[in-house]
């Protein structure tokens, strides 16, 4: 009877037992086709990164565990199945396995465009944060968009390869095995920042003894966790979803809690509530935390910007007046330091063959040092301002005492105080190097792009002064030449009876406009200029009369600068120098005079002009002359009595743009912008770009009635708003080659004030627009309001 009750009971526990996983595959509602492809493969191969802790890695005995590794064992119970773990290879080796089928599933993957191609994914059933780790030293990095052209570390075969290389393709990638070998670049110097998943970075640092490592920032990027199967395998893929979506929270949780959490035992409140308040406002502080940031980092770069801009013109101004070239170097080099306390500047001009450092301007360092490097020949591995003078390109030298450029130089450097080293080259507008300037620091640094966007700037107006000085030292040299010649000289010397008739030339004039003197003697000297030079000398002509009619006497000497027409066909420029000859009685016989060409100095001031008054991207007036042209129609308004109106314009959707596509797509779309407003107003109008993607508008001389000025500026304002909104075709290429083409739709809030002479100065007037501008932001952009007390 015994024998007869064992083997019972055996039968009754089997069967038991196989009701049991029976009733937990009914409870996913499995198709019968999901059961018989299980019950064909009672054996799943997966693909598992042994070095991604917490969620899945290889312990010290050979043994995977982690948060995918428990979810694979609540599987196993559910599914009846075993996951075979393929081990001994990496986690890029395990993704192209399971491309070609022969690993059925991965875990713990970051579903991506390139991804989708080869792999059907699960829900999602962690995700985290992708953030900015850096090496815990200077300013917090914030957001992608400043690490660009910078050395990020990440993980091969890793997501963040793939969205970073297309999404930011200026940063520079160094490629790490794994994440404790990323994180060590950034130890160690070899990456300037990590990219990667929070709870692994979270996990590493306090596990590994990298405390030194801080979040510096995050990103748009976030890691959400999926189970990849290969596109063959669909009815894993959905046998996995349901299965996974049968875990309850609490199973979830437990797993979390076990390898990332700290568990709280409910003491009336229950513990799932009181995580998710306490992730709530966690989340809250974050993101206040994170918006206080933003604006104060917003606010830091206008402010930023505006000295930047105050700066530029001030020495702008100084090169139009032709102040001597030191003062303007050496006011460059104030203003710089000014703005980077613990720097010191410089300006290393070369000699006339562009082989050493011929002159050295740097009012803040030492004698020794400056005499030291005056006279250094220019190579590369020649410290940091004579490799970047050789190559023609940016040197960045972080650590003086560590750098094989400065191995000949480092004892000097280091006896000024001086540890890192910057170097710009100063390039000719013809791309020769005239010179180098150069930012020191007092302690190993690294440039910001701030710092990098600075030098650019510096660089270029000292080209723009250097250039300046040499034309006018040319020029000098020229006119004491001058003095000393007298047929053969370069000027023209030219004669002319009282009907302005030539009667003689010099033999110069066939150098200077292709005409031998025979071809010109008795022609009149009108036929040498174009019609604005005709009535320029007319005017003046007619004024001299005038003032000898009233008994005035004039200068003797009459300057012109005009436009001469060539024998060829070319026009150039040249200054007459003019005096009248009279006779006995007082009356004009004749003028007499020398003209010399002044082409390139007409292009040297043109140039100056262009960049004192002009933005550079859209050749619209800058504020500059918007001050000057808006104080002119105030004048102008005062004597008519009529109004005026201006217009604060901002770009809405301009910032997506920028953040998608980068700032080149953005400067195209800011040129279509200026070009159409140019085509919405008046000649007498001024359309200016006041910074970023502001635009102002000065409609000039409406109406004697505010109602009537009010409605004409009306009519302008929604022309704008409707030109502004239709889309924008902007064309990106590389190397000259248009690759593609980018549709972008774009609008623009718009502040309007109407005002007369007496309602307050230029800065009242635009802070009144710009106050209008806002209130048509706040409406919902796409907006015109008018300003109201």
């Amino acid at each position: 009877m015994k024998f007869i009750r064992f083997p019972l009971v055996i039968a009754i526990l089997i069967f038991l037992f196989s009701s049991l996983f029976s009733d937990e595959k009914n409870k996913l509602d499995l198709t019968l086709g999901e059961k018989a492809w299980l019950s064909s493969h009672p054996i799943i191969f997966v693909g598992m990164d042994s070095e991604y802790a917490p969620y899945e890695w290889m312990n010290k005995h050979g043994e995977y565990v982690g948060m995918a590794v428990d979810y694979l064992r609540l599987l196993e119970k559910k599914l009846d199945v075993h996951f075979e773990i393929v081990k001994g290879k990496s986690w890029s080796e395990l993704v192209e396995l399971a491309k070609t089928g022969e690993i059925d599933l991965l875990t713990s993957i970051v579903q991506t465009p390139e991804r989708l191609k080869y792999f059907l994914f699960s829900d999602a059933y962690r995700e985290t944060q992708t953030m900015i780790v850096d090496n815990g030293e200077g300013n917090f990095i914030g957001s992608l968009e400043h690490l660009n052209t910078k050395r990020v570390a990440i993980e091969k075969g890793y997501f963040t390869q793939e969205l970073l290389a297309k999404k930011y393709p200026n940063i520079q990638l160094v490629v790490a095995n794994n994440i404790l070998e990323a994180l060590g670049f950034v130890m160690d110097g070899k990456a300037d920042a990590y990219i990667g998943d929070m709870s692994a970075v979270n996990y590493a640092i306090k596990n590994y003894g990298l405390e030194k490592l801080r979040f510096s920032g995050q990103t748009e990027f976030s890691s959400q966790h999926r189970f990849a199967f290969t596109k063959s395998k669909s009815e894993l893929a959905s046998i996995v979803t349901k299965a996974m979506a049968s875990i309850s929270p609490e199973e979830s949780e437990d797993i979390f809690n076990r390898w990332l959490g700290v568990r709280i035992e409910p003491r009336g409140i229950d513990t799932v509530t009181l995580f998710k308040y306490s992730a709530g406002m966690t989340l809250l502080v974050i993101l206040f935390a994170y918006w206080y940031y933003r604006l104060h980092f917003e606010i830091k770069n206008r402010k930023a910007a505006e000295k930047r801009e105050y700066y530029r013109n001030n020495i702008l101004e100084m090169i139009v007046k032709m102040v001597p070239l030191p003062n303007i170097l050496e006011s460059i080099i104030e203003e710089v330091e000014k703005q980077n306390p613990n720097t010191h500047c410089s300006v290393l001009l070369l000699d006339k063959e562009c082989q050493f450092f011929a002159d050295v301007v740097a009012p803040s360092l030492p004698a020794f040092y400056n005499e030291a490097i005056k006279g250094v020949c220019i190579g590369e591995g020649v410290g940091s301002c004579g490799t970047a003078a050789y190559l023609k390109k940016r040197v960045i030298v972080e650590d003086i005492s560590t750098h094989a450029y400065w191995e000949a130089y480092k004892e000097v450097a280091l006896r000024a105080g001086l540890q890192s080293c910057w170097s710009e080259p100063i390039f000719s507008s013809e791309g020769n190097v005239l010179g180098t300037f150069v930012i020191y620091s007092t302690k190993p640094k690294t440039p910001q792009m701030a710092d990098i966007l600075l030098m650019e700037q510096s660089s270029n107006l000292a080209s723009i002064a250097i250039e300046k000085s040499m034309f006018a030292t040319k020029l000098k040299e020229n006119e004491e030449l001058y003095r000393h010649l007298m047929e053969d000289v370069t000027d023209v010397i030219w004669k002319t009876d009282r009907n302005l008739n030539i009667t003689y030339i010099s033999p110069s004039d066939e150098r200077f406009r292709g005409y031998r003197a025979d071809e010109v003697i008795g022609h009149h000297v009108f036929e040498m200029f174009t019609p604005e030079g005709i009535k320029i000398i007319s005017e003046k002509i007619k004024q001299r009369l005038e003032s000898q009619k009233k008994g005035i006497r004039t200068a003797d000497f009459v300057t012109y600068e005009i436009q001469h027409r060539c024998k060829d066909g070319r026009l150039i420029w040249g200054e007459i120098i003019s005096k009248p000859e009279y006779n006995d009685e007082g009356e004009i016989i004749g003028f007499h005079g020398i003209t010399r060409e002044i082409t390139e100095r007409k292009a040297m001031q043109d140039r100056v002009q262009q960049l004192a008054f002009y933005d550079p991207l859209t050749q619209l007036p800058n504020r500059l002359l918007l001050g000057e042209r808006l104080n002119y129609v105030i004048a102008e308004i005062k004597r008519t009595q009529k109004y005026a109106a201006l217009m604060f314009l901002d770009l809405d959707n301009f910032k997506s743009l920028n953040d998608t596509y980068g700032h080149s797509i953005g400067d195209l779309l800011l040129c279509q912008v200026a070009d159409r407003l140019k085509r919405c107003v008046r000649k007498v109008d001024t359309v200016a770009r006041f910074g970023g993607d502001e635009f102002i508008i000065i409609l000039n001389a409406l109406d004697v009635d505010k109602g009537i000025g009010t409605e004409q500026a009306t009519i302008v304002a929604e022309k704008i708003c409707r030109t502004l909104s239709s889309p924008y075709s902007l064309n990106v290429s590389h190397n000259g080659v248009e690759d593609s083409v980018v549709n972008h739709s774009c609008t623009a809030s718009i502040g309007v004030l109407i005002f007369n002479s007496e309602e307050g100065s230029e800065d009242d007037l635009l802070k009144r627009a710009d106050t209008a501008m806002y209130r048509a932001k706040e409406a919902g952009k796409n907006t015109i309001r008018f300003y109201h007390l």
